[in-house]
């Protein structure tokens, strides 16, 4: 085996076990990375969504708490439902808005439904007269048979009231507000797919009211889930039923500015392989740009090395030549390496007969 053969394999060895070597701590590292991007984009995708659910739902209190602070007086039934008019309930968003009075009786609602009726043993009523008030999703119970008589899926809602107080801070009536829970569904749902997350909520008994994944039962014993129930915010890195490992953040006590809590936590997962196509592209390309430049290297080593080598190749062949009794051919004298020179003196000495050689 020539020299430069062995000094060629020698370095492609050692040159490819320190690539190797790297290579296994920028995978390391790009482990790392890759967790902590996919820990900040579940922090910050549930955030977000936690807001954008909030701020709607925020806006529809605003209107409530406005209207009840606006209205001083419930001795004009037509004023009474002038304004209710006036604040445009419709079935996509807020399906109905009501006053009722003191006793429970409705002075005014949304078409005229319930007017005459009395909601007394309703939690928005009784809750409103205390203060202001969110309510958690529900079937309805008296509005159903007048909004959707026909419909096979219940109509549901979530609450909002208010109580309305006289010039000497007496409370007068209730107002309040029956939010389209297939609205809220909406929110979260766009959001969700917009954001490339599942998202759950839960309220504050540990029921989940609101999931945008196909989940089941045993989802419930998953640490998130357990951490929302209590109200407690993380991130968590767990394997849920499905099988997959993902990335969660929950977001306790939805609330937005004075709109009252619903009591609701928020639980979000991202699957870290939505993340992962551009992170194993460039660790694909780093790959090919590693061994590229393995080749390069290698192939410049072989190259110079035969530049260096091949006075000594010369000084070895001209040696074995000696050896053997051939005729030889002027070798010139080396200098630049201390091997090689002492070689060439070797030679000219052979060649000489053993007679002291002048320096040349």
């Amino acid at each position: 085996m020539q020299l430069r053969t062995l000094l060629a394999i020698v370095v492609g060895i050692t040159t490819l076990i320190a690539l190797v070597v790297l290579s296994g701590v920028f995978s390391a590292g790009l482990n790392d990375y890759r967790s902590e991007t996919a820990e900040q984009a579940v922090r910050v995708r549930a955030t977000t969504l936690g807001t954008m659910l909030e701020r709607s739902l925020h806006e529809e209190w605003r209107n409530v708490e406005l209207a009840a602070a606006a209205i001083t007086s419930v001795a004009d039934r037509q004023a009474l439902q002038d304004r209710i008019d006036a604040m445009g309930a419709t079935n996509e968003k807020v399906s109905w808005i009501g006053i009722a009075a003191p006793d429970g009786t409705v002075l005014a609602s949304t078409r005229g439904m319930l007017v005459g009726e009395n909601v007394g043993q309703r939690d928005w009523f009784q809750q409103g007269l205390t203060g202001p008030f969110a309510g958690d999703v529900h079937d309805a119970l008296l509005l159903a048979r007048l909004m959707q008589p026909e419909a096979s899926d219940p109509l549901r809602f979530v609450d909002f009231s208010a109580p309305v107080l006289d010039a000497s801070g007496n409370v007068i009536a209730v107002l309040g507000a029956h939010v389209n829970w297939q609205w809220v569904r909406g929110i979260v749902d766009e959001a969700a797919q917009l954001l490339e997350l599942d998202a759950i909520v839960v309220n504050r008994e540990g029921t989940i009211i609101l999931s945008t994944a196909v989940i089941d039962e045993s989802v419930a014993q998953v640490n998130s889930l357990q951490a929302a129930r209590r109200g407690v915010a993380g991130v968590f890195e767990e394997t849920w039923p499905d099988g997959v490992r993902y990335q969660v953040f929950t977001v306790p006590n939805l609330t937005y500015g004075s709109m009252p809590p619903f009591g609701w936590s928020l639980v979000a997962r991202l699957d870290p392989a939505a993340l992962a196509g551009p992170q194993q592209r460039f660790q694909t390309r780093f790959g090919l740009a590693a061994i590229a430049a393995w080749a390069l290297v290698l192939a410049a080593f072989v190259f110079v090395a035969g530049i260096l080598i091949m006075p000594l190749r010369r000084i070895s062949s001209a040696l074995l030549a000696q050896a053997r009794g051939q005729p030889v051919t002027y070798v010139r004298e080396h200098r630049r390496f201390k091997e090689v020179q002492v070689l060439s003196e070797v030679l000219a000495r052979l060649q000489s007969g053993g007679r002291d050689v002048p320096p040349r």
